[in-house]
């Protein structure tokens, strides 16, 4: 995520998370992350995740692992911009939880974000289709997350 964030901006940019959920539905992993559709635009202050090819990549990868790494939620990338989310981002999140169709009814949201003092930071959020957003953690440094696992 680090990587494409750098490698695209000044624009913003993101794709959608790849992961699982634990047994008891109380933990999820993301374990990776979809490849980033051709037909997805970013400029300085915005980001539309395409959906060119994610529909092939979610059957293959459902098909590879028997259905255990699926949709999980989205990141994208907050340049020059504190993690934290838009109304935009809420409104989307909010009605990717509210789908039925996604599958996804406690959608993560990763916000990758990088501050005037060039100190590049992170955001974790679940939208829930009951409670709204929650966050789950506080913003920190990127520096001190890229050591431990991924787990929200």
């Amino acid at each position: 995520m680090v990587e494409m964030a750098q490698a695209h901006s000044p624009n913003e940019v993101g794709t959608s998370l790849v992961g699982c959920y634990s047994n008891n539905g109380f933990e999820a992993s993301v374990l990776d992350l979809a490849p980033l559709s051709p037909d997805s635009k970013g400029s300085r202050t915005s980001f539309y995740r395409g959906v060119a090819g994610l529909k092939k990549f979610f059957t293959k990868l459902r098909q590879s692992f028997s259905g255990k790494r699926h949709y999980v939620g989205e990141w994208h990338s907050h340049p020059d911009a504190a993690p934290f989310p838009s109304q935009t981002d809420d409104g989307h999140q909010l009605a990717i939880a509210k789908d039925p169709n996604t599958a996804c009814p406690e959608c993560i949201l990763i916000i990758i974000g990088h501050t005037l003092s060039n100190v590049d930071e992170i955001g974790v959020f679940v939208y829930s289709r009951k409670r709204g957003r929650i966050s789950l953690a506080p913003v920190h440094q990127i520096k001190d997350t890229l050591d431990s696992p991924t787990s929200v």
